[in-house]
Protein backbone atom coordinates (compact mmCIF):
# COMPACT_ATOMS: atom_id res chain seq x y z
CA UNK A 1 0.00 0.00 0.00
CA UNK A 2 2.63 2.63 0.99
CA UNK A 3 4.37 1.61 -2.52
CA UNK A 4 1.12 1.94 -4.43
CA UNK A 5 0.51 5.61 -2.75
CA UNK A 6 4.26 7.01 -3.21
CA UNK A 7 4.13 5.48 -6.62
CA UNK A 8 0.40 7.34 -7.58
CA UNK A 9 1.83 10.41 -5.81
CA UNK A 10 5.13 10.52 -7.55
CA UNK A 11 3.39 9.97 -10.97
CA UNK A 12 0.40 11.99 -10.96
CA UNK A 13 2.29 15.29 -9.95
CA UNK A 14 5.44 14.74 -12.17
CA UNK A 15 2.93 13.99 -14.96
CA UNK A 16 1.10 16.49 -14.77
CA UNK A 17 3.20 19.16 -14.17
CA UNK A 18 5.19 18.28 -17.17
CA UNK A 19 7.72 15.62 -15.36
CA UNK A 20 7.71 11.99 -17.60
CA UNK A 21 9.73 9.47 -16.11
CA UNK A 22 13.10 9.73 -17.93
CA UNK A 23 12.19 13.81 -19.17
CA UNK A 24 14.75 16.43 -20.01
CA UNK A 25 15.55 17.80 -16.47
CA UNK A 26 17.55 20.65 -15.27
CA UNK A 27 20.34 20.75 -12.95
CA UNK A 28 22.06 23.87 -10.94
CA UNK A 29 20.85 26.75 -8.78
CA UNK A 30 21.63 29.05 -11.80
CA UNK A 31 19.57 27.86 -14.82
CA UNK A 32 16.69 26.32 -11.66
CA UNK A 33 16.46 30.46 -11.07
CA UNK A 34 16.37 31.20 -14.67
CA UNK A 35 12.99 29.85 -15.15
CA UNK A 36 14.38 26.38 -16.10
CA UNK A 37 16.63 27.85 -19.04
CA UNK A 38 19.37 25.97 -19.39
CA UNK A 39 20.26 25.10 -23.06
CA UNK A 40 22.33 28.27 -23.87
CA UNK A 41 24.63 28.56 -20.69
CA UNK A 42 27.80 27.86 -20.56
CA UNK A 43 28.84 26.33 -16.63
CA UNK A 44 29.63 23.53 -14.61
CA UNK A 45 26.25 21.86 -15.32
CA UNK A 46 26.22 22.01 -18.76
CA UNK A 47 27.59 18.30 -18.43
CA UNK A 48 23.90 17.63 -17.16
CA UNK A 49 21.93 20.06 -19.52
CA UNK A 50 23.79 20.48 -22.62
CA UNK A 51 26.67 18.60 -22.96
CA UNK A 52 28.05 20.88 -26.05
CA UNK A 53 27.96 23.50 -23.56
CA UNK A 54 31.16 21.88 -21.25
CA UNK A 55 33.71 21.58 -24.21
CA UNK A 56 34.54 25.35 -23.32
CA UNK A 57 34.67 24.86 -19.40
CA UNK A 58 38.34 25.50 -17.92
CA UNK A 59 38.57 23.98 -14.96
CA UNK A 60 38.31 20.36 -13.66
CA UNK A 61 35.05 20.51 -10.95
CA UNK A 62 32.76 18.82 -9.35
CA UNK A 63 29.51 19.71 -7.82
CA UNK A 64 26.04 18.42 -6.26
CA UNK A 65 22.49 20.37 -6.44
CA UNK A 66 19.10 19.08 -5.16
CA UNK A 67 15.76 19.72 -6.04
CA UNK A 68 12.62 19.09 -3.48
CA UNK A 69 9.35 19.54 -5.68
CA UNK A 70 6.65 21.06 -3.89
CA UNK A 71 8.45 20.12 -0.45
CA UNK A 72 7.18 16.81 -0.96
CA UNK A 73 10.03 14.44 0.51
CA UNK A 74 8.70 11.43 -2.06
CA UNK A 75 10.00 13.97 -4.93
CA UNK A 76 13.34 15.11 -3.92
CA UNK A 77 15.91 14.74 -6.73
CA UNK A 78 19.72 14.51 -6.35
CA UNK A 79 22.42 15.09 -8.96
CA UNK A 80 26.50 14.65 -8.80
CA UNK A 81 28.37 16.40 -11.39
CA UNK A 82 32.07 15.94 -12.45
CA UNK A 83 33.70 17.89 -15.01
CA UNK A 84 37.16 17.06 -16.91
CA UNK A 85 38.16 19.45 -19.48
CA UNK A 86 40.69 18.13 -21.76
CA UNK A 87 43.16 19.64 -24.18
CA UNK A 88 40.91 17.28 -26.95
CA UNK A 89 37.48 17.87 -25.35
CA UNK A 90 35.65 17.44 -22.13
CA UNK A 91 34.59 14.37 -20.60
CA UNK A 92 31.35 14.76 -17.63
CA UNK A 93 29.98 12.52 -15.44
CA UNK A 94 26.25 13.06 -14.15
CA UNK A 95 24.66 10.75 -11.28
CA UNK A 96 21.10 11.06 -10.42
CA UNK A 97 18.13 9.74 -7.94
CA UNK A 98 15.03 10.93 -7.46
CA UNK A 99 11.90 9.71 -5.59
CA UNK A 100 12.02 7.68 -2.56
CA UNK A 101 13.81 4.35 -1.36
CA UNK A 102 11.10 2.17 -2.50
CA UNK A 103 9.67 3.59 -5.53
CA UNK A 104 12.71 5.92 -7.84
CA UNK A 105 14.82 6.63 -10.89
CA UNK A 106 18.50 6.64 -11.08
CA UNK A 107 20.48 7.89 -13.93
CA UNK A 108 23.86 7.74 -14.75
CA UNK A 109 25.13 9.46 -17.67
CA UNK A 110 28.97 9.89 -19.37
CA UNK A 111 29.34 12.36 -21.94
CA UNK A 112 32.27 13.81 -23.97
CA UNK A 113 32.39 16.90 -25.83
CA UNK A 114 34.67 18.99 -27.98
CA UNK A 115 35.20 22.40 -29.72
CA UNK A 116 35.12 22.92 -33.53
CA UNK A 117 36.85 25.90 -34.34
CA UNK A 118 36.71 28.98 -32.05
CA UNK A 119 32.65 29.00 -32.55
CA UNK A 120 30.98 25.52 -32.70
CA UNK A 121 30.86 22.90 -30.36
CA UNK A 122 29.11 19.46 -30.11
CA UNK A 123 28.61 16.93 -27.20
CA UNK A 124 27.11 13.76 -26.82
CA UNK A 125 26.21 11.69 -23.61
CA UNK A 126 25.20 7.80 -23.02
CA UNK A 127 22.47 7.43 -20.67
CA UNK A 128 21.86 4.20 -18.12
CA UNK A 129 18.20 4.31 -16.17
CA UNK A 130 17.41 2.09 -13.73
CA UNK A 131 13.39 2.34 -12.66
CA UNK A 132 12.65 1.30 -9.49
CA UNK A 133 8.30 1.50 -9.11
CA UNK A 134 7.11 -1.96 -8.45
CA UNK A 135 2.92 -1.31 -8.19
CA UNK A 136 3.26 -0.01 -11.65
CA UNK A 137 6.48 -0.98 -13.75
CA UNK A 138 9.10 -3.27 -11.95
CA UNK A 139 12.69 -2.87 -12.29
CA UNK A 140 13.44 -1.45 -15.69
CA UNK A 141 17.37 -1.10 -16.86
CA UNK A 142 17.68 0.88 -20.16
CA UNK A 143 20.23 2.92 -22.42
CA UNK A 144 19.53 6.05 -24.00
CA UNK A 145 21.83 9.10 -25.41
CA UNK A 146 21.54 12.92 -25.58
CA UNK A 147 22.97 15.03 -27.99
CA UNK A 148 23.94 18.42 -27.70
CA UNK A 149 25.06 21.52 -29.96
CA UNK A 150 26.31 24.97 -29.26
CA UNK A 151 27.28 28.09 -31.63
CA UNK A 152 28.81 31.27 -30.22
CA UNK A 153 28.63 34.09 -33.13
CA UNK A 154 30.35 36.55 -30.66
CA UNK A 155 31.19 37.21 -27.24
CA UNK A 156 27.59 38.10 -26.63
CA UNK A 157 25.30 35.26 -27.96
CA UNK A 158 25.12 31.66 -27.42
CA UNK A 159 22.91 29.79 -29.21
CA UNK A 160 22.26 25.78 -28.07
CA UNK A 161 20.47 22.61 -28.71
CA UNK A 162 20.01 19.28 -26.91
CA UNK A 163 17.72 16.45 -28.24
CA UNK A 164 17.15 14.21 -25.25
CA UNK A 165 16.45 10.16 -26.12
CA UNK A 166 16.27 10.48 -30.04
CA UNK A 167 15.53 6.53 -30.51
CA UNK A 168 12.58 5.30 -29.04
CA UNK A 169 13.15 3.33 -25.86
CA UNK A 170 10.24 1.27 -24.72
CA UNK A 171 9.34 1.61 -20.89
CA UNK A 172 6.40 -0.96 -21.40
CA UNK A 173 5.01 -2.52 -23.71
CA UNK A 174 1.30 -3.25 -22.40
CA UNK A 175 0.67 -0.82 -22.63
CA UNK A 176 3.57 0.80 -24.96
CA UNK A 177 5.17 3.79 -23.15
CA UNK A 178 7.99 5.02 -24.23
CA UNK A 179 11.24 7.12 -22.70
CA UNK A 180 10.45 10.80 -23.91
CA UNK A 181 11.95 12.45 -27.04
CA UNK A 182 12.63 16.28 -26.40
CA UNK A 183 14.29 18.86 -28.08
CA UNK A 184 15.19 22.21 -26.80
CA UNK A 185 16.51 24.97 -28.47
CA UNK A 186 17.65 28.42 -26.78
CA UNK A 187 19.80 31.39 -26.60
CA UNK A 188 21.21 33.36 -24.08
CA UNK A 189 22.40 37.42 -24.68
CA UNK A 190 25.04 39.20 -22.04
CA UNK A 191 24.16 43.19 -22.71
CA UNK A 192 26.51 43.52 -20.76
CA UNK A 193 29.17 42.07 -17.83
CA UNK A 194 26.24 42.44 -15.39
CA UNK A 195 22.97 41.95 -16.89
CA UNK A 196 22.51 38.85 -19.00
CA UNK A 197 19.55 37.40 -20.52
CA UNK A 198 18.18 33.68 -21.59
CA UNK A 199 14.75 32.55 -23.63
CA UNK A 200 14.49 29.17 -25.04
CA UNK A 201 11.74 26.80 -26.49
CA UNK A 202 11.34 22.30 -25.26
CA UNK A 203 8.86 20.43 -26.96
CA UNK A 204 8.28 16.18 -26.49
CA UNK A 205 6.09 13.97 -28.87
CA UNK A 206 3.03 14.18 -26.14
CA UNK A 207 2.88 17.68 -25.04
CA UNK A 208 2.46 21.11 -25.54
CA UNK A 209 5.96 23.21 -25.95
CA UNK A 210 7.24 25.10 -22.79
CA UNK A 211 8.47 28.65 -22.88
CA UNK A 212 11.40 29.52 -20.21
CA UNK A 213 13.27 33.09 -19.92
CA UNK A 214 15.11 34.65 -17.57
CA UNK A 215 17.26 37.19 -16.21
CA UNK A 216 20.59 37.49 -14.28
CA UNK A 217 22.19 41.21 -12.90
CA UNK A 218 25.71 40.57 -10.97
CA UNK A 219 25.01 43.22 -8.12
CA UNK A 220 28.84 43.20 -6.99
CA UNK A 221 31.96 40.55 -7.26
CA UNK A 222 30.76 38.15 -5.37
CA UNK A 223 26.83 38.82 -5.54
CA UNK A 224 24.28 37.11 -8.54
CA UNK A 225 20.47 37.98 -8.30
CA UNK A 226 18.46 35.81 -11.03
CA UNK A 227 15.04 35.60 -11.45
CA UNK A 228 12.73 33.07 -14.55
CA UNK A 229 9.73 32.10 -15.89
CA UNK A 230 8.01 28.98 -17.34
CA UNK A 231 5.25 27.99 -19.33
CA UNK A 232 2.86 25.53 -19.17
CA UNK A 233 1.94 25.37 -16.54
CA UNK A 234 2.94 29.35 -15.56
CA UNK A 235 5.55 29.23 -12.32
CA UNK A 236 7.76 31.99 -11.76
CA UNK A 237 11.55 31.33 -10.01
CA UNK A 238 13.85 33.94 -8.58
CA UNK A 239 17.56 32.83 -6.74
CA UNK A 240 21.08 34.08 -5.97
CA UNK A 241 24.47 33.18 -6.26
CA UNK A 242 27.60 33.59 -4.61
CA UNK A 243 31.30 32.66 -5.82
CA UNK A 244 33.88 32.87 -3.65
CA UNK A 245 37.32 30.97 -3.81
CA UNK A 246 36.74 28.10 -5.40
CA UNK A 247 33.56 27.63 -4.24
CA UNK A 248 30.22 28.52 -6.02
CA UNK A 249 27.12 28.45 -4.32
CA UNK A 250 23.93 29.04 -6.24
CA UNK A 251 19.88 28.86 -4.63
CA UNK A 252 16.55 28.94 -6.26
CA UNK A 253 13.24 28.16 -6.13
CA UNK A 254 9.91 27.57 -8.71
CA UNK A 255 6.85 28.78 -7.64
CA UNK A 256 3.69 26.72 -8.71
CA UNK A 257 0.17 28.38 -8.02
CA UNK A 258 -1.45 25.40 -7.10
CA UNK A 259 1.23 23.53 -6.08
CA UNK A 260 3.66 25.86 -4.28
CA UNK A 261 7.14 26.54 -3.90
CA UNK A 262 9.93 23.53 -5.03
CA UNK A 263 13.28 24.87 -3.61
CA UNK A 264 16.88 23.71 -5.10
CA UNK A 265 20.64 24.50 -4.85
CA UNK A 266 23.78 23.41 -5.95
CA UNK A 267 27.61 23.67 -4.82
CA UNK A 268 30.01 23.50 -7.25
CA UNK A 269 34.04 23.46 -6.63
CA UNK A 270 36.66 23.89 -8.77
CA UNK A 271 40.23 21.89 -8.56
CA UNK A 272 41.90 24.15 -10.74
CA UNK A 273 41.69 27.83 -11.68
CA UNK A 274 43.17 28.27 -15.68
Amino acid sequence: MKNLLITGIFLLLFMADGYPLGERTVAGGKPAALGGSSVALIDFWSIANNPAGSAWLKNVSTGIWFENRFLLKALLYEKFGFALPLKSGAFGLVLAHRGSMDCHEIKAGLSYSRKFGNHFSAGVTVDYFRLDFPDEYGGKNMISCEIGLMYLPNKQLVLGAHIVNPVPIKITTNPVELLPTAICLGASYRFSSSFMATLEAEKDLLHLPVFRAGAEYHFAAPVFARIGISTNPVNLTFGFGLQFGRFTIDVASEYHQVLGFSPSGSVIYCFNSR
